[in-house]
């Protein structure tokens, strides 16, 4: 079993990824090996996967570090079935820590030298057949029906909900009189949002963002969000009409179930701020 020998290996390469010294991590590459950058892109052949790794250090602020905590070997002959437990870590904006775990499979072959040169460098493993994290948007007037929508989509497996108006609740109790305490505390909840959505999506988990993505620039933050993270997102747009807005609000504000009591007035002068989703903000609208 090659299994000593193949631990080498990998920590060499490891190495060699960690000082950025992508002219001999390649030597660690069949001439056909297939490198899985993320899910759905992939690097074929050395020329791409040389291209990559600058692309990928880049991407980490240079900061990024990759070591194997656990490692099995199955061979056969001169083919090695590789699976370990893959730590990364590193330093996203502002100097953020950033660490995760993938559970890798990497496959060597010996090649004509008896030397070990991997074939297939697949970090992300089996997840790459589990439904991919994508980001859930939201896009409606008030009560038009976005939070209801939102419960049920975050009952979908491996998903998050998470609610603007319970955050803001919890964090800003009765600070919340008028509209521009809503959009000064919705800023600064974003700040925070930002970084932790993407980490959860990053992580392998589907977010609902049940933050209203009524304006353009509201969505160009989640975009940028999702951007960041790599991964798909859904616009969920909820076109009611007012009238059927206000009635349901006026049952809302009646059950008292919800943190906050909205009149007709506030519900005209929020709604001359909504921007329905244009077609040159290329987003995948859904309509409900």
């Amino acid at each position: 079993m090659p299994q000593q020998e193949l631990k080498e290996i990998i920590a060499a390469a490891d190495h060699a990824i960690n000082w950025e010294d992508f002219d001999e991590l390649m030597a660690f590459y069949a001439s056909d090996a297939v490198l899985v950058v993320q899910p759905g892109m992939l690097a074929r052949g050395g020329e791409q996967i040389r291209a990559v790794f600058p692309a990928i250090a880049q991407y980490f602020n240079h900061t990024l570090q990759v070591s194997q905590a656990d490692m099995q070997v199955v061979a056969g002959g001169d083919t090695a079935l590789v699976l370990a437990r893959t730590e990364l870590q590193a330093e996203r904006e502002a100097g953020q820590a950033w660490q995760t775990t993938r559970f890798a499979t990497y496959v060597f072959r010996r090649d004509p030298a008896g030397l070990w040169r991997c074939a297939i460098d697949n970090s992300y493993g089996t997840s790459l057949i589990e439904m991919p994290p994508s980001l859930h948007l939201l896009c409606g007037k008030i009560c038009s029906g976005k939070s209801t929508l939102a419960r049920k989509l975050a009952k979908e497996p491996k998903t998050v909900l998470i609610s603007e108006d319970e955050w803001l609740a919890r964090l800003y109790p009765d600070a919340i009189k008028e509209v521009v305490d809503y959009v000064r505390c919705s800023g600064l909840l974003k700040d925070v949002l930002g970084g932790h959505v993407e980490e959860l999506l990053q992580a392998g988990l589907s977010v609902v963002l049940d933050v209203p993505a009524n304006t353009v620039a509201s969505r160009q933050w989640a975009m940028s969000v999702c951007t960041r993270a790599g991964v798909a997102h859904s616009l969920h747009l909820l076109d009611v009409p007012d009238s059927l807005c206000k009635e349901r609000l006026h049952l809302r504000n009646q059950s008292g179930t919800h943190p906050f009591t909205v009149d007709d007035v506030t519900f005209e002068r929020i709604s001359r701020y909504y921007e329905p989703p244009r077609e040159d903000e290329c987003l995948n609208v859904i309509h409900h």
